[in-house]
């Protein structure tokens, strides 16, 4: 997960910078949803309610006081509280036919950030290195696991991925993977890895040959770009990380066939790939 990752870099003030933006924004978009939700998990776990499925993460050092947790609980609370009214990341559930499951899920995060404070020691778990042309096998909610190929890190950090049917009732052997042509996905997308650092999505080791020309991030489309136009964006191999996006205003005809730029959780890839191969 981008959130995690920065945490881990940089400290506290990634959580409360991820409240923050909630705060002075009306209509709320996918990513800093995603974010403030992510970072409320955090606060959850410092004040000793972590959620099962959150990977373990460092907090030994620097930890806010108490006090200063339970003032970023109330932001945390106030902000999952606009996200699940009106936000572009709700919509996107409603969208998908999941609205409720992911109601639920939001109010697990208020109902654990309301507990009194626990206790419960922060370990440091060792992040899973993660490499492009990596290969997972990736359970699904009703059964049998599906494939996922980790195809390009977008600003080095950002995992986009390819995934395959169809159903396996077992993982399959690495040489399996040899086999896999990237025409066949039946998902490409941006997601979170908190599965594969909690190790529920097995790796099933590398594609090989590894060719990152053979397994582009196509082009996306993000909302209007004013005068009619909408934005088409590209994540090129050789941008820096400081500036990965290139942007481009395009008209609708041009955008036409183009996938919304979204990032999905890997618990939401886990029921999408169910829900394709049902």
């Amino acid at each position: 997960m981008d959130l995690i990752g920065d945490f881990e870099d940089s400290g506290w003030a990634v959580i409360t910078g991820a409240l923050a933006s909630t705060a002075t924004a009306g209509y709320l978009e996918a990513a800093p949803a995603a974010r403030a939700i992510a970072a409320s998990e955090l606060i959850a776990a410092a004040l000793g309610h972590p959620s099962d499925r959150f990977p373990d993460v460092g907090m030994n050092a620097g930890v806010p006081s108490l006090q200063q947790l339970l003032r970023m609980r109330d932001s945390a609370v106030e902000a999952l509280g606009q996200i699940r009214l009106a936000s572009e990341l709700r919509a996107l559930w409603e969208e998908s036919g999941e609205l409720s499951e992911w109601e639920l899920t939001v109010d697990d995060v208020v109902s654990r950030l309301q507990r009194q404070p626990g206790n419960r020691k922060m370990t440091k778990r060792p992040r899973a290195r993660l490499v492009e042309g990596s290969c997972f096998a990736i359970p699904l909610p009703s059964g049998g696991f599906a494939l996922g190929v980790l195809t390009q890190l977008l600003a080095g950090k950002l995992p986009f991925g390819y995934f395959f049917g169809p159903r396996l009732p077992t993982p399959p052997l690495q040489e399996e993977v040899a086999k896999l042509n990237p025409s066949d996905a039946i998902l490409r997308v941006k997601f979170g890895d908190t599965e594969i650092q909690n190790g529920r999505w097995q790796d099933l080791g590398h594609v090989e040959p590894w060719r990152a020309d053979s397994w582009p991030t196509p082009p996306h489309t993000s909302g209007e770009a004013g005068r009619g136009l909408v934005w088409r964006m590209e994540y090129p191999r050789d941008a820096p990380k400081s500036d990965p996006v290139r942007l481009e205003r395009v008209t609708a005809k041009h955008a036409q066939g183009l996938a919304s730029d979204r990032v999905m959780g890997a618990l939401a890839v886990e029921k999408e790939l169910d829900r394709r191969l049902s």
